[in-house]
């Protein structure tokens, strides 16, 4: 993984001067507003953060652990195959492969190597926050998804930094913007999501490949379906969409739905304006 050097803060002088002559109490060395804050060392290993509530990811029975053809086949493809036939729907079960299928050949395209076994296991996994099993009470779908790869692959050992890519990858997969900057799989994962859900890079891709997979993994009535298992995946958490696509979904569906708005926010905070 590629490191960069932290960036340095620094103020004009001019500056420094008048924020300590107007807020010298506010920024005096031994704060006032709260107790000396505990930060973890750069040397130290990251802590990932646990959701409050384990939704436990079941091991799929013995006959529903094979995979398909084109995809590696190891213990944990086979296992996450698995709880796709096992646990998900037939919907899912062919977007999850398409969205693998477009993202490897995209990824072939690049001519860079990268992590194909963790590129199908993030496919598998991307929706499975959309099903009632695994799904939450109060994260985001895509949050419930990620949760789920994180403890399904250290069920299995996986050192910590694959297990950081899944789970970037699969909870930054509705996010436009971030993937691009993480490690390969996070943003050939976006990239055949977008090209399967939406339509994006359509024209540009191999033609041959799209009807081969389209094919094998057949997208029946998938506009409307996709869009009705979206609403199913949190009808009954909404405040989870807002602010990002999902609210969409809400917006279609459900009568008299309101969307919050961010300019509304800032201006009714409670705070008086200075």
């Amino acid at each position: 993984m590629i490191q960069t050097k932290p960036r340095r803060l620094t103020m004009n002088r001019r500056a420094l001067l008048k924020a300590s002559s107007t807020t010298a109490g506010a920024i005096a060395m031994s704060s006032q507003f709260s107790e000396p804050a505990v930060g973890q060392s750069v040397d130290e290993s990251p802590t990932f953060r646990r959701p409050k509530t384990i939704l436990p990811v079941p091991i799929p029975s013995p006959q529903f652990q094979h995979v398909e053809a084109g995809v590696p086949d190891t213990q944990l493809t086979r296992e996450a195959t698995g709880l796709l036939r096992e646990f998900s729907t037939p919907l899912l079960f062919n977007h999850s492969h398409r969205v693998f299928f477009w993202a490897n050949e995209m990824g072939r395209q690049t001519g860079q190597r990268f992590d194909v076994e963790l590129l199908f296991i993030c496919a598998a996994f991307h929706d499975l926050g959309l099903l009632k099993k695994f799904s939450s009470a109060g994260d985001r779908f895509d949050v419930d998804s990620a949760n789920a790869v994180r403890q399904f692959l250290e069920h299995h050992g996986v050192p910590n930094a694959r297990i950081q890519t899944a789970w970037d990858a699969i909870s930054l997969h509705t996010t436009p913007g971030i993937a691009a900057y993480k490690p390969l799989e996070a943003e050939l994962l976006y990239n055949g999501v977008a090209l399967d859900s939406l339509g994006v890079g359509y024209e540009s891709f191999p033609e041959d490949v799209r009807r081969r997979v389209v094919a094998a993994y057949p997208r029946v009535n998938f506009k409307q379906e996709i869009a009705e298992a979206f609403l199913g995946g949190f009808e009954h958490k909404t405040q989870t969409t807002e602010f990002t696509c999902n609210e969409d979904i809400c917006s279609h569906f459900i009568p008299n739905y309101k969307r919050r708005n961010f300019y509304e926010q800032i201006q009714n905070s409670p705070f008086q304006n200075s």
